[in-house]
């Protein structure tokens, strides 16, 4: 009897566990947390730039090569009736857009970078003479202004933290400038000018340093060295026809300092990721 009452009571005991069993497997399985990214530099971005540009601009001015210019413009060059140099700063501002996209290895971050920028770099001289033996008066001004401004540039940087970042930057710059000459011996009806806009290339160099704030969005400044050339433009001659045969030559520089701060957002930076067991 009392064998029947255990094996009774041992069988209740398993169909229990039998149920319990099956109602756990029945139960949906608790999905890993979520957890927020690991703040990283790579990545590719979007955002806008603002700033200020300045420079200086030694142009050389002198008569074309050949011997009607040499003969007609060099005695007036060398006695000092015409200036041989134009002298003047350039500033303004600028403000664009870039992309670029970088990859962190450590604390080693590097990348690529490209921009778009509208600038209103300019400046200009106006120079005159008068009194110089043998020569009538002459007006004469000259300048340049950049109209826009781009670059594609490497990036290599530095983290000392996920959130800040010291680079080094160089590469492509090109842009479109407009040129400007205005040369006159009004009494003897004498007039040399240059006025063209061209696109120019060259190459330039930086550094800077960016701040994560947040894992997508990031403020930056920068400093870029630019050198788009030194184009030597030749003049259109006008009034009195012994003028007419001649030309001159100007030798404009284009190197600016370009300073800038800017704004960015990086993609897919604050999609949470699974934790895993």
């Amino acid at each position: 009897m009392k064998n029947l009452k255990l094996i009774a009571a041992v069988s209740a005991v398993g169909a229990m566990a039998g149920i319990a069993s099956v109602s756990a497997a029945d139960l949906p399985m608790k999905a890993p947390p979520m957890v927020a990214p690991v703040p990283t530099w790579t990545g590719c971005y979007i955002g806008a730039n603002g700033g200020w540009g300045f420079g200086k601009s030694n142009d050389r001015l002198g008569p074309t090569p050949d011997s009607a210019s040499q003969s007609f413009w060099n005695p007036a060059f060398n006695a000092g009736a015409a200036p041989s140099y134009f002298n003047y700063d350039t500033s303004g501002g600028v403000a664009g857009i870039q992309g670029g996209c970088n990859n962190q290895i450590g604390q080693l971050v590097l990348g690529v970078e490209a921009d778009a920028d509208w600038t209103n770099i300019k400046g200009s001289q106006t120079l005159a003479t008068s009194g110089v033996a043998s020569f009538v008066p002459g007006a004469f001004s000259s300048g340049q202004t950049l109209n826009w401004l781009g670059t594609i540039r490497g990036r290599i940087g530095y983290a000392p933290s996920n959130q800040w970042l010291l680079y080094a930057t160089g590469g492509l710059a090109f842009g479109q400038v407009n040129y400007n000459l205005n040369f006159v011996f009004a009494n003897t009806n004498d007039i040399q000018s240059i006025l063209l806009t061209q696109g120019e290339a060259g190459w330039t160099v930086g550094v800077g340093t960016e701040w994560a704030f947040t894992n997508s969005w990031s403020v930056k400044a920068e400093y870029l060295y630019v050198d788009l050339g030194s184009p030597s433009l030749v003049s259109v001659a006008a009034g009195r026809a012994p003028n007419l045969a001649t030309n001159l030559t100007e030798t404009f520089q284009n190197r600016y300092n370009i300073v800038r701060v800017g704004l960015n957002y990086k993609f897919n930076s604050d999609v949470p990721v699974a934790a895993k067991y």
